[in-house]
């Protein structure tokens, strides 16, 4: 926020700043300081760093939403890229497909997660050496599925 009142009291700043201000600049300022002040606030707002993942020959840019397969982009929907991206945030971790059915889908459904398994399977087809027989992402019998890093 910057103002012209000079005589501005600690209520005004607080105020101002409560309201959802970054900073509260009186007029006159040096134009030095102006500008170092909003240099802060940007970097503060600079998008996080790029998150790209490395499991075996697959690469996944969380950031751009990208995944390659040896150097070769691969084409998946947007359920797949959603999928693949919570399975690479928990590596090694086992989820539940009532999990992936909320995390992925945002579905509060408790009932057939056979969606689930379907959508596995798609994805294997694209990222596994061989998908009849997953090294990646594997399936833990009675409990959900696990991405593993060889």
């Amino acid at each position: 926020m910057l103002t012209a009142r000079g005589d501005a009291m600690d209520v005004d700043v607080v105020v101002g700043l409560e309201c959802g201000a970054d900073d509260y600049v009186v007029k006159p300022v040096e134009p030095r300081v102006l500008d170092a002040r909003v240099k802060t606030i940007l970097r503060r707002t600079t998008p996080a760093q790029r998150t790209t993942r490395r499991i075996g020959d697959l690469e996944i840019d969380s950031t751009a939403l990208v995944v390659t397969k040896g150097g070769t982009e691969l084409v998946l929907t947007a359920t797949e890229l959603r999928l693949l991206v919570e399975f690479a945030d928990h590596t090694g971790q086992v989820l539940s497909r009532q999990t992936l059915l909320q995390r992925v889908w945002d579905y509060g459904y408790t009932g057939d997660t056979r969606l689930v398994d379907a959508a596995v399977s798609r994805l294997r087809a694209k990222i596994e050496p061989d998908p009849g027989n997953p090294t990646v992402l594997r399936t833990v019998r009675g409990l959900g599925y696990r991405l593993v890093t060889p």
